[in-house]
């Protein structure tokens, strides 16, 4: 079942209550998610950059482990994986606490929360929720909200934000790569965004373990219901046989999602003997947190992911029932 899209406050309602926060000169808190990817810690950082330079004292912080992968983000150096002490805490890209992993008791005795996101799904936990589901991206609301207040944009800031909305876009290539996000594109380019190196740290900067993982998950690909539903592992025995590590397995659901007849796609990964995450991706007329929802999990129409707290063995099968039913349900009947 799909999450109904609910009403949200404006930007133009909520922009005086965090331009106050803002002013006031009290520390800050910028929280990305667990597993964090560049829309969420980009956005994250580009926030946290601009306001340092209004003089600010902004913390970016990340639950463990760090997103190594992202390590070409400007201000990626200055990370933080403790919980220090911050007046107000705002999160990027989260729509759920369970977002934060084992941080989620540092979000919730936070003095006061601004939740900026962009999922239908967001369950409005902040204390100030700014969430436009419209949006490409995180970082597209972070650049609205920044300039609303007033915020500087530099190059650093405009390198983050660019990275959060061309990954979140897929390279401009999902179908959230609206006109608005190509022209915001174009603006933080002409702010000093560098697109030529982001695409390439984004897509086109693999470790040779990474390769080679990947090489093994297309190795064991299966292909069910006429080749729409398509999905492939990533074990931790193949983890040791390639010499990668878990953040390593990140491009693996982007083949699997190219394939021709693919209308769901899964990739499980076995990130510990009793835990095993998912990511899915669809395309019409499958909805890809139909497939997450039950298992607690939420996204995106095209791109989704949860968390099972049990083996693959006995998770890998429940997942796959809810995708072939899916499936099953829509089929012509003859």
């Amino acid at each position: 079942m799909s999450v109904a899209t609910r009403g949200w406050p404006s930007l133009e309602e909520v922009a005086g209550e965090i331009r106050s926060i803002v002013s006031d000169g009290s520390a800050v808190g910028c929280m990305a998610h667990k597993d964090a990817d560049a829309d969420s810690l980009g956005s994250a950082l580009g926030f946290a950059l601009s306001l340092r330079e209004m003089g600010k004292r902004a913390h970016v912080i990340v639950p463990e482990p760090l997103p190594l992968l992202l390590s070409y983000l400007p201000g990626f150096d200055t990370l933080e994986t403790g919980q220090p002490a911050v007046d107000t805490l705002f999160t990027f890209d989260c729509a759920t606490l369970e977002r934060f992993g084992e941080a989620r008791p540092y979000v919730e005795g936070a003095n006061r929360v601004v939740s900026i996101d962009h999922h239908a799904s967001n369950t409005g936990f902040g204390t100030i929720n700014l969430v436009d589901p419209d949006a490409s991206a995180t970082g597209q609301v972070v650049f609205r909200l920044l300039r609303e207040i007033g915020a500087p944009i530099t190059p650093a800031v405009a390198n983050n934000l660019y990275a959060a909305l061309f990954t979140d876009t897929g390279g401009f290539r999902h179908e959230n790569t609206t006109e608005g996000a190509l022209r915001l594109g174009a603006e933080l380019v002409a702010l000093g965004a560098d697109p030529a190196f982001v695409a390439l740290r984004s897509y086109k900067w693999r470790s040779i373990p990474r390769v080679r993982l990947e090489g093994l998950a297309i190795a064991g690909l299966q292909a069910e219901c006429g080749g729409r539903l398509v999905w492939s592992q990533i074990t931790q025995a193949m983890l040791e046989e390639a010499g990668a590590d878990m953040q390593e397995s990140e491009g693996v659901i982007d083949t699997l999602q190219s394939i021709d007849t693919m209308k769901i796609a899964i990739l499980f990964k076995e990130s510990e003997p009793a835990s095993t995450k998912i990511s899915v991706r669809s395309r019409d007329p499958y909805n890809a947190t139909d497939v997450c929802t039950p298992f607690g999990g939420g996204g995106h129409q095209r791109a989704a992911g949860a968390e099972l707290h049990e083996p693959l063995l006995s998770a890998r099968p429940k997942v796959l029932d809810v995708a072939r039913r899916m499936i099953e349900s829509s089929a012509p009947r003859s």
